[in-house]
């Protein structure tokens, strides 16, 4: 098993015993983790401050996490849409994948149904295969 089929194992755990949070900031108040926070926990094994406070500086973090990234680009990867770009500067976009997974999680698919259930979410972060993909941009 490689390095990110671990890390999402893991990550399907801890949504699992602590829940899907799909509202504002990466961690709910009741404790509930957002798909790109549970990446992060499960890579590095703590919760920054500003998961619950600051989702600017959140999202950096998550960012600058190569295995996080790794397996959140892999999650982004298998599902059905195309992510959307961030301008990082003037004339140079990357994917943003922490954006296309939130949104996934959050998001009907079609205007008469309901976002992903908690076990949809879980199921597809078990079954996405690893994606291999460079960081560089």
């Amino acid at each position: 098993m490689s390095e990110t089929a671990e890390i999402r194992a893991y990550m399907a755990r801890i949504i699992r015993e602590r829940g899907l949070h799909t509202g504002r900031h990466f961690i709910g108040p009741n404790g509930a983790v957002s798909i790109s926070a549970a990446a992060f926990l499960a890579a590095h094994g703590y919760e920054p401050d500003s998961f619950r406070t600051d989702e600017d500086l959140a999202a950096t973090l998550i960012s600058c996490s190569a295995p996080a990234m790794q397996a959140i680009k892999a999650i982004s990867g298998d599902l059905d849409t195309a992510p959307a770009f961030d301008v990082i500067a003037p004339g140079y976009e990357t994917d943003d994948h922490i954006e296309h997974v939130e949104h996934w999680a959050s998001t009907p698919q079609f205007r008469d149904e309901q976002p992903p259930s908690l076990n949809q979410v879980i199921g597809r972060v078990l079954r996405t295969n690893d994606i291999p993909r460079t960081l560089a941009a």
